[in-house]
Parts: C-alpha cells; sequence; structure tokens
C-alpha cells in the first residue's frame, strides 16, 4: 500500500534513512527500527539510493539488492514496538529514468514512495557531484535549478530531498556566505515550481549535523535564506535527518523544527493504510 501526505502529528516521524547497503552508512533495518521505538516514533521510511541499469554508482543499491531490501523493510513491519516501517528508495533524477523509477520500483516492487533528489549534474554533460570537492559556478546552478525543476514537475516523488544543496559551497570556504542573487533566484524558481505542483520540500538537518561534526563555519543545509523565501508560499515540507547510522536518526531534528516554527512552515509526513 503507497504512503500518502497526511498533516504532521504531534510526533515526529524520520522519512530519509540510509542502511549499510549503501555503503556509506551504518546499520540494518532492524537496528534502526528499534531505535525508532526507542525514540517513541509510530513509522520510519527508508530509502536506500536507487538501482538503474547500466548505473556504477557504488553507494546505490544494486539489482540483486533491491528485493532482499524491500522483503527485509517488510519483514520489520510493525515488529518494533508497533513502529510502521515504509519501504522506499532514493532516485538521483534524470528526464530520461522516470519511466524506469515508475515501472520498476512502484508498479514491479511496490514501494511505498520515491524520494526524489539532485546529487549529479548529468544534463547532456560529464557527471558533476554536487558534494565534490568545488564551488557551484552558473553553469552548475543553472543546470542543477533546471534538473529540479524537471524533478518537481513529474510529480513521480512522494518528497524532494534538500532542495537547498545547491547553497553547499559555504562548506568549502568558497565564499564567505555561500549564498548570493543567483541562489536567490535559483530558490525562488524551485520554489515557485513546487507551489504551482504541490511538491513536499524536504528539510534535510543532515547538513547541520555535518557543520557541527567537521567544524564547518556555518551551517551548510539546510539554508536559513532559502526557507526564508519558501514561507512566502503555502508549501508542505517534510522534515528528515537523512540518517546514515542510529545516532542520526533524530540528530538536529530540533534545529529543523525550531526552523518550521520561525518560519511558520507547513509540515506534513507521511502515513500508510497497513496496520
Amino acid at each position: 500500500m503507497k504512503a500518502r501526505i497526511v498533516p504532521a502529528g504531534s510526533k515526529w516521524n524520520n522519512f530519509h534513512t540510509h542502511t549499510y547497503r549503501c555503503r556509506h552508512a551504518e546499520g540494518d533495518i532492524e537496528d534502526f527500527a528499534k531505535r525508532a521505538a526507542e525514540l517513541n516514533m509510530d513509522i520510519i521510511g527508508f530509502s536506500e539510493h536507487a538501482y538503474l541499469p547500466g548505473d556504477e554508482n557504488p553507494f546505490h543499491l544494486s539489482l540483486s539488492e533491491v528485493p532482499e531490501y524491500t522483503e527485509a523493510c517488510r519483514a520489520a513491519d510493525g515488529q518494533y514496538g508497533g513502529v510502521k516501517v515504509l519501504c522506499g528508495v532514493e532516485c538521483d533524477y534524470d528526464p530520461s529514468d522516470e519511466a524506469f523509477f515508475r515501472e520498476f520500483y512502484l508498479d514491479k516492487m511496490g514501494m511505498d514512495y520515491l524520494v526524489g533528489s539532485v546529487h549529479e549534474l548529468k544534463d547532456g554533460r560529464d557527471i558533476l557531484d554536487c558534494f565534490s570537492n568545488r564551488h557551484f559556478g552558473l553553469e552548475e546552478l543553472k543546470i542543477y535549478t533546471g534538473l529540479y525543476i524537471k524533478l518537481i514537475e513529474s510529480r513521480l516523488f512522494t518528497f524532494c530531498a534538500h532542495p537547498d544543496l545547491f547553497g553547499r559551497p559555504i562548506e568549502i570556504g568558497a565564499d564567505p556566505s555561500g549564498w548570493d542573487a543567483n541562489a536567490e533566484s535559483a530558490a525562488k524558481e524551485i520554489i515557485e515550481a513546487a507551489a504551482a505542483n504541490s511538491s513536499v520540500l524536504e528539510i534535510n538537518v543532515s547538513g547541520a549535523w555535518k557543520t557541527a561534526t567537521k567544524g564547518y563555519p556555518a551551517i551548510i543545509y539546510p539554508r536559513r535564506e532559502f526557507w526564508e523565501i519558501a514561507s512566502d508560499y503555502d508549501i508542505p515540507v517534510i522534515l528528515n535527518t537523512d540518517a546514515h547510522s542510529l545516532e542520526r536518526l533524530d540528530a538536529f531534528a530540533d534545529y529543523g523544527m525550531d526552523l518550521i516554527r520561525e518560519y511558520g512552515l507547513r509540515r506534513v509526513e507521511l502515513g500508510c493504510d497497513r496496520l
């Protein structure tokens, strides 16, 4: 049964979670479900990086891992403190992959939800990893913004992950603020596309965790400038930690909640009919 957007309740639940299968995280589904129960969560959603035919990214699921991953999520559902377990994948977006995501993950594998994200700029050029140690120039920013808007307009994804990732250059000290008129313009384009398509944007506090643990001079994401602009639009937002370890399952969730309250954002979560 597919996940659906529901108004957020008094509890907070996490829907962006990675296990050891992505090869840069720790812990398995059972471990996270147990931890979710300890944190008094009602539901937890997993979102491993999606397999794609011909994809050689070592951080993505392999084809053989997809059925095992799906079955492990189903087996854990409701087994630990009654916590519901949802099974999803995080899809690195390219327009040419839309049909595969829909037909393989939703139709064949019966995934509960898909997460859309842009980690790589593949728009007819060499792949540029958004997490590489370099500053976004205007060309990269234009490609990122265009891809992200196409991601939104596809209406394929239950929520759209870390839309403000393009503000990340502050991490490497390329600019004192990492934000300028070009970044503001990109933010407005993405936010307006989300508003026009009734899309859910993710406040991803993983960047706050990275800042705290790596000693960066300021929060690299979520970017306050982005969400201040979003406050002028009635856009639903979902708060996730992008957990890659048990310790990160609730890390900096309070920071995200403060951001939501400060800018009066409308928080939603995922629900499902499965008991």
